[in-house]
């Protein structure tokens, strides 16, 4: 009888091996074609900034590891993210873990598909040279099977937040995330009353998010938060993750898919 078993179990793990190779075969072609495409999409959408020489803020960032820029894009480009932010809501993946996190995600495979003005935001040359002045070195896009790559942020519902934490490095060099907001107005006019907030051994030091602000920083050393949303309040965010050396390697590549599937759920691990 246990022979029996013992056969079968080894028939299924075969056939599970198969379904695997087959589908991530399948996944790579999916983010083959994406970045095919994506090509096109840069070409077409230009998004205008306004910032200068990110020289001036290198000290700053090298000393507290993260920094503000206000004004970071054309008044009409932040029109036009906004637009397509608030046109794609059906898109947008919710989800909750008690204690920790609530709120919306839009993933990197989905921005390719439904949302060209943030996907050429995050592929943009202008900004990559500028954030590379900002941190002092060179840093560039992260990987097309990286869902949290590029991802829209949507606080949209009252108690929306995500507690406190770092953002872990899953790649070779340095990595930094940068945030654009795009949208953040509250019920009765002004700003939202999420709040980000970084925390110090002695304090918690809060970074304005108005609308049209953009905060760039080293995740894995700065542990951060966004308080919650209050009723009637919208904050939107585009979320943007920078290596110095993007590439990745299997164990840290898994253990990335885990987290993500906070996010996206469990076929995060697959896809």
């Amino acid at each position: 009888m246990w022979q029996w078993i013992l056969i079968g179990l080894t028939v299924l793990l075969a056939i599970l091996a198969i379904v695997y190779v087959r589908h991530r075969r399948y996944r790579k072609g999916v983010y083959r074609t994406l970045a095919a495409r994506r090509a096109e999409t840069i070409t077409r959408e230009r998004p205008r900034f306004q910032f200068g020489d990110g020289k001036p803020l290198h000290g700053t960032f090298e000393e507290l590891r993260i920094t503000r820029i206000d004004g970071a894009v054309s008044p009409d480009w932040l029109e036009e993210l906004k637009q397509e932010c608030l046109s794609i809501l059906s898109h947008v993946e919710r989800s909750f873990i008690p204690g920790h996190k609530q709120g919306g995600t839009l993933s990197y495979e989905s921005i390719h598909q439904v949302s060209p003005k943030c996907l050429s935001t995050y592929h943009s040359e202008q900004l990559r040279r500028y954030l590379s002045e900002v941190i002092g070195d060179e840093v560039y896009p992260t990987a097309d099977h990286d869902q949290s790559s590029c991802s829209l942020l949507y606080y949209t519902e009252a108690g929306d937040h995500i507690g406190w934490h770092f953002d872990h490095n899953f790649y070779k060099g340095r990595h930094f995330t940068v945030l654009i907001s795009i949208l953040n107005e509250g019920k009765g006019g002004g700003v939202s009353a999420s709040k980000l907030q970084r925390q110090w051994p002695d304090r918690d030091e809060e970074f304005d998010t108005s609308s049209n602000s953009l905060i760039v920083f080293e995740g894995a050393k700065v542990r951060h938060r966004a308080t919650q949303l209050g009723e009637g309040d919208r904050r939107i965010l585009l979320s943007m993750t920078f290596a110095t050396d993007p590439r990745t390697e299997g164990v840290k590549d898994f253990i990335r898919r885990v987290k993500d599937t906070a996010y996206y759920g469990l076929r995060a691990i697959w896809d």
